[in-house]
C-alpha cells in the first residue's frame, strides 16, 4: 500500500492529526516498511512547492508539518463557456441623442 492511503487511513482511525510531522507518521502507520527516514524523503519529495515533484500529494503547512491535499469527489462546477455572454445592446446604452435636440 502507498504512503498517501496508509496515512488517510492513519487519520481516520484517529491514530495521526493533521497537520503532522514525519516522525508522527512514522510513528502511527508502525509499518517496517515505512521507517521515518523513507516517511520523510517521501513527503519532502511530493511536497507542494517542489518544483521537481512528479506528484503532489502534501501541502508544506509549517516548517517540519504536512497535511494531505484532498483528492476525493468535488463538487460539480459548470465547465467555462467558449464566449462570454453580454447584455444585449439595447438594453446596455440609452438611445442616443444628436447634441441639442430636446430629450422627450
Amino acid at each position: 500500500m502507498d504512503l498517501p492511503e496508509l496515512i488517510r487511513e492513519a487519520i481516520a482511525a484517529g491514530r495521526l492529526c493533521e497537520p503532522f510531522s514525519a516522525r508522527e507518521a512514522a510513528w502511527s502507520l508502525q509499518d517496517p516498511g515505512w521507517p521515518l527516514q523513507r516517511v520523510h524523503s517521501f513527503l519532502v519529495r511530493h511536497c507542494m512547492g517542489n518544483l521537481a515533484a512528479s506528484q503532489i500529494l502534501v501541502e508544506r503547512v509549517t516548517y517540519g508539518r504536512y497535511r494531505l491535499l484532498y483528492d476525493g469527489p468535488r463538487s460539480c462546477d459548470p465547465q467555462p463557456t467558449k464566449f462570454r455572454r453580454r447584455t444585449t445592446p439595447s438594453l446596455r446604452r440609452e438611445d442616443p441623442h444628436p447634441p441639442g435636440e430636446p430629450e422627450s
